[in-house]
């Protein structure tokens, strides 16, 4: 029987850049037991309107930017791991070479990042150069994106409904209204399950006046991602995904990173999730 306690992985939703192949299921594990084929965005949708959800639209987004509100208070009292895996991939879809760092993160009642290495493989990378710096690998970006403050700031359109194993879910696309340059905007997809009305999944980019955001010199800007849940109603980050090609020579080099989220841990000395400084939270504390 497939739990809730886990997102693993979800079939592909109907938007507008090319598509994710179908996977998935929720269940009690350490991480997914399938990852996606691609992190591209979905397939455009089929002519017709989805047919309306038993709540409104715009009341399915109230909610779940609350829980998105909730989540990014309560993640301050954890601490947890990050374990970042970037590989080139061969011409039989399998890794020539990688690079993988484990640090262990918590995050102050200001929303400031603390990272700490806890171990780094030998790098057997042949065409990607990564002495510049492990912090480099990920931009800054938010990871809860949809909180209520930020509602305004986007124009969120619900795509219909759609099974995800035992479970449904809803999906909305998301847009910025306006870029600039000073402020980063996540583009892409959010899935929200119907019965806890919480954010599950999310396939997507973050934008500004001058492009799409990347980290450092690496190419990667699509990432999708799953959410797993901790204690009895919070769902945090637990993988994410992303595949590039980069120009080596003549060749172009298919390559991926690969994020995990794990050992999340109450901190015995963290304010309380809804305390006024956990509250006072930075948009770009990002693990």
């Amino acid at each position: 029987m497939i739990q809730r306690s886990y997102l693993l992985a979800v079939s592909c939703a109907l938007i507008l850049i090319p598509c994710a192949q179908p996977a998935s299921l929720r269940a009690q594990a350490a991480g997914p037991m399938q990852p996606p084929e691609s992190t591209k965005f979905p397939t455009p949708s089929p002519p017709g309107k989805p047919e309306p959800p038993p709540l409104p639209p715009d009341e399915i987004i109230r909610r779940f930017a609350a829980k998105e509100d909730e989540m990014a208070r309560a993640i301050k009292g954890y601490t947890f791991q990050k374990d970042v895996r970037i590989q080139e991939i061969g011409p039989d879809n399998r890794p020539i070479g990688q690079v993988e760092i484990v640090t262990e993160l918590r995050i102050s009642p200001e929303g400031k990042m603390f990272e700490k290495p806890v171990s780094r493989q030998p790098s057997t990378l042949h065409s990607l150069d990564l002495q510049r710096g492990d912090s480099d690998l990920l931009a800054p970006t938010p990871m809860f994106p949809l909180t209520t403050a930020m509602l305004p700031k986007y124009e969120i359109s619900y795509g219909g409904r759609q099974p995800l194993d035992e479970l449904n879910a809803y999906f909305f696309t998301v847009k910025p209204r306006a870029l600039d340059r000073a402020r980063a905007y996540f583009s892409g997809v959010v899935w929200v399950d119907v019965q806890d009305l919480v954010i599950v999944k999310t396939m997507g980019k973050w934008v500004t006046e001058l492009g799409d955001v990347t980290a450092s010199n690496l190419p990667f800007s699509v990432f999708e991602t799953y959410r797993q849940q901790v204690g009895t109603n919070l769902w945090f980050p637990a993988y994410s995904r992303s595949d590039e090609t980069i120009q080596a020579g003549d060749t172009r080099v298919p390559i991926r990173i690969t994020v995990k989220w794990t050992d999340f841990t109450p901190q015995s000395n963290a304010p309380a999730a809804d305390s006024p400084a956990a509250t006072n939270h930075s948009d770009h504390a990002t693990p």
